[in-house]
């Protein structure tokens, strides 16, 4: 199977949980990370090893979740945990002490499905903090490796979605990968979004976005205003790999903060923050 496969979502059970959470406050726009507690993890060939996932920003607040961690199944095998609770974040479980957070795992060979929501009335949480935990047990081979999360991955704050939120992966080295031929590490890379230019930008009707691809790959560039709404952005396209650089037009914008966000075919998001002045 396909490592970079769209991950099964565990949508009607989520939906039943997130009846029980009760409406909140709608999400605030800001930028939102979900990350390994490391960007990089070495292990010995057949070890099994755990992966705290993480968010690392202090805000926005949220009391749900949906994680969809991708893997290469040649390189790492899951291990759930036992009992299947230990999955669970400090941060999640640690919210509400009266009940247990609603939690749903749903394991294929190469992803893993996680849904959890806090059960408490109005309660939710922030980052940073742990929100998870997979452990996984690493092949016989010296090799590069990636746990990515897909775009099924997405938190919620009571019902509304919490947006512009960036998925960085985990890169996993398992015993000593050799060089390629050239002297260069086989190790892999990812999208990169490059800052926006000039920053702060006086109403300017075009505004010119460069990125880079490791591969080819269906990407699409939008532009987001304070409230998470679409602005302006790119139609989504299959790009080859390396350099690119296009422009985007751009509507009478008012000042203030906007968010330019990457997407790409394979899951991964980038953003990068923009003022706009009078």
């Amino acid at each position: 199977m396909n490592p970079i496969a769209r991950c099964p979502r565990a949508l009607a059970a989520a939906m039943c949980a997130l009846a029980l959470a009760l409406v909140g406050t709608p999400a605030r726009a800001e930028q939102f990370t979900v990350a390994g507690a490391s960007d990089t993890v070495a292990v010995s060939q057949g070890q099994t090893f755990t992966l705290d996932l993480v968010v690392r920003d202090a805000g926005p607040a949220f009391n749900a979740f949906d994680l969809c961690v991708r893997f290469d199944p040649a390189r790492l095998t899951n291990t759930p945990m036992s009992p299947l609770s230990a999955q669970r974040g400090a941060l999640m479980t640690s919210a509400c002490t009266t009940n247990s957070p609603f939690h749903l795992f749903t394991p294929t060979p190469d992803s893993l499905v996680c849904t959890m929501v806090i059960l408490c009335h109005g309660v939710t949480v922030t980052g940073p903090g742990t929100i998870y935990h997979v452990r996984f047990t690493a092949g016989n081979t010296d090799a590069w490796t990636t746990v990515t999360f897909g775009a099924g991955t997405t938190f919620y704050n009571g019902g509304p979605r919490v947006d512009t939120l960036v998925r960085l992966p985990i890169v996993i080295q398992i015993g000593s990968p050799v060089l390629d031929a050239g002297g260069v590490s086989s190790r892999p890379v990812t999208a990169e979004l490059d800052a926006v230019a000039p920053n702060p930008a006086h109403r300017p009707g075009v505004l010119a976005v460069s990125f880079r691809l490791p591969r080819a790959d269906a990407a699409e560039v939008t532009l987001l205003d304070s409230l998470g709404r679409r602005v302006a952005g790119s139609a989504r396209a299959r790009l080859e790999a390396g350099a690119q650089r296009l422009r985007l037009g751009l509507p009478r914008l008012a000042p203030g903060r906007y968010t330019l966000v990457l997407r790409t075919g394979a899951g991964e998001v980038r953003t990068r923050p923009w003022v706009v002045l009078r």
